[in-house]
């Protein structure tokens, strides 16, 4: 059976999540306390692996606010709190055939709801078909230390934590239980069970663990020491260490990153899940990166995919654009708690919403999915061969047409194997250098201004930068002080190119005669010319004119003027960043 689509209704912060879409690997992604983890507890409760976890409670779970009033028609409409949709694969469908006849099942898609009330809404029996929820969350992270009489004490009175199911599911490993551990006679045989036990556990973990290779896992028996604090002060000790091989020494589990005592605690608990219940497991992991670090948090969603993906359906949560597939995003699904308020002021609170294919009002929630898309390209861009960092997207655009008139024309156009990157502000430049110098052989900066003006944000590389041939400025190709590419075009030009852009009325055109500013600067005189211009008339954004000429391409040649010069200056910069 495979899961298509789910709705949660009343539970907790969720009123109605509306119906979403499930993927093979469905992730969760919102803000802290949207409601992603009620999402998870609520589909749980479908299937759950621990018997008694099943039950939806009205007291505890039901949305406060409106309890009073529910418990009132409790009894005569007793409300859905889960509506699941199920697609059923061909080995289903034989098996329901072999059960009810042939013709029993008129459909492949059913519908499985649960609520407050008792069992399950099915139209057909399926219990046997109906995959087990596993939940997995950093409260089930394994404990370091434990005390195996506290642990008994828990099992008699039932309550074992996340932590103690699995321990027990450690200890199950190689067949032992915390009464044998107890009364063993000696703990050697157990420790070297355990260690074998756990060895392809560790195995699997370096498969997909880049941060250290050089990590084992160890076991401890002892009797408790009488002054350390209860429960570690009486009976028997279970030690769980790491054993760093680089550096010659042992940790307790607890001391170790909680990224690799998450992951080797997963692993545990999985492996007993999978050998209690066979592959037809929906996986269901709350904020799996938690503690990793970016590198390893990218390992571990290679693991989700390589690992658990071809097998089992999984639903994670996140907050972290590391724990996204920028290739599948679509399997992302955007979580957030809604609050809408009317024309008159007032606030209706909607609870968690569930964005289907990646929608969202709240551009908060959005920022993961756009840090995993920038994070992507930056990756892409380490890639490429030759770099060219610019301020503005409009200098991308102006080197990209010259560039284009120039070859057109049979002179030197900028090399191909050039990728234009705009960067925005100047101090942003020594900080992009540094991430792609290391990987990039070629990486070019082309500025505004002097050499001089921008030192600050280049650091004192800059000069090693400037004998590499590596920065350039506009000054190098004009007379203009602190000139920025729109002068390389020449005053004719570039007037011409605005006043077309904009529809500037004849007597408010920009005239290449009228007198120059002081400082001869394009840009600031075409600022000036705007702010004088009467209330009514466009305002000036520096991009368009550029846009405008990319859009309009070879036929605005003429209506520009004469571009002699224009193609001579750009000419020489494309050979100069061409020669590095």
């Amino acid at each position: 059976m495979e899961l298509k689509t789910v709705r949660v209704k009343n539970f907790k912060c969720v009123e109605d999540s509306t119906e979403f879409e499930i993927c093979p690997v469905t992730c969760l992604v919102g803000k802290n306390e949207a409601g992603k983890t009620s999402l998870l507890e609520a589909l749980y409760k479908l299937n759950p692996d621990v018997e008694g976890l099943g039950e939806f409670d009205v007291l505890l779970e039901y949305p406060r606010r409106r309890r009073k009033e529910y418990e009132r028609k409790a009894d005569t409409q007793p409300d859905d709190a889960l509506i699941t949709k199920w697609e059923l694969e061909d080995e289903d469908m034989k098996r329901l055939a072999a059960r009810f006849g042939p013709n029993a099942v008129k459909s492949t898609t059913l519908t499985i709801s649960k609520g407050y009330y008792k069992n399950r809404k099915c139209e057909v029996d399926l219990e046997e078909l109906l995959p087990k929820f596993v939940y997995f969350s950093k409260f089930l992270v394994m404990n370091g230390r434990v005390s195996v009489d506290d642990i008994l004490e828990k099992q008699r009175r039932e309550r074992l934590s996340g932590s103690d199911r699995v321990f027990l599911a450690l200890l199950d490993l190689v067949g032992t239980t915390p009464e044998k551990l107890r009364n063993a006679q000696t703990s050697e045989e157990l420790i070297a069970d355990l260690e074998a036990a756990s060895t392809p556990i560790t195995d699997k973990i370096l498969d997909y663990w880049s941060q250290n290779s050089s990590l084992r896992v160890s076991f401890n028996v002892h009797p408790a020491k009488a002054q350390d604090p209860p429960p570690f002060n009486r009976g028997l000790i279970f030690e769980t260490r790491i054993l760093n091989m680089r550096h010659n020494l042992t940790l307790n589990f607890d001391e170790r990153s909680t990224g690799f005592v998450w992951f080797f605690s997963f692993l545990v608990w999985f492996s007993q899940m999978r050998r209690n219940y066979g592959d037809n497991l929906v996986i269901l992991l709350d904020d799996p990166g938690f503690g990793l670090h970016a590198k390893a948090q990218e390992d571990l969603r290679r693991y989700i995919s390589e690992e658990l993906a071809p097998h089992y359906q999984v639903i994670y949560t996140t907050h972290s654009p590391f724990m996204l597939d920028v290739d599948k995003l679509v399997w992302a699904r955007t979580v957030e708690d809604i609050i809408v308020r009317s024309d008159d002021g007032r606030e209706q609170y909607l609870g968690t919403k569930v964005g289907d294919r990646i929608l969202s009002r709240d551009p908060d929630t959005l920022v993961p999915l756009q840090a995993a898309l920038g994070y992507e390209v930056s990756r892409m861009l380490s890639t490429r061969k030759k770099l060219l960092l610019v301020e503005k997207p409009s200098d991308l655009l102006y080197l990209r047409w010259f560039s284009k008139r120039l070859a057109e024309r049979g002179q030197t156009a900028l090399d191909s194997a050039w990728t234009i990157v705009p960067c925005g502000q100047m101090d942003k430049i020594r900080a992009l250098t540094s991430l792609l110098g290391g990987s990039t052989p070629d990486v070019a900066v082309l500025l505004d201004g002097p050499v001089g003006q921008n030192s600050n944000a280049l650091g004192s590389k800059n000069s090693e930068l400037l004998k590499n041939c590596r920065v350039f400025t506009v000054d190098m190709y004009i007379d203009v002080h602190g000139g920025s590419l729109e002068d390389l075009m020449g005053r004719q030009s570039y007037f011409s190119l605005v006043n077309l852009c904009y529809k500037l009325p004849r007597q408010y055109k920009l005239r290449a005669a009228q007198q120059a500013s002081s400082n001869g600067c394009l840009v600031k005189e075409v600022e000036e010319h705007f702010r004088a211009l009467p209330s009514g008339m466009p305002t000036l954004d520096l991009y368009a004119p550029a846009e405008y000429l990319a859009e309009n391409g070879k036929k605005l040649m003429r209506k520009l003027g004469d571009l002699t010069g224009a193609f001579s200056r750009f000419e020489a910069l494309f050979r100069d960043l061409n020669s590095c």
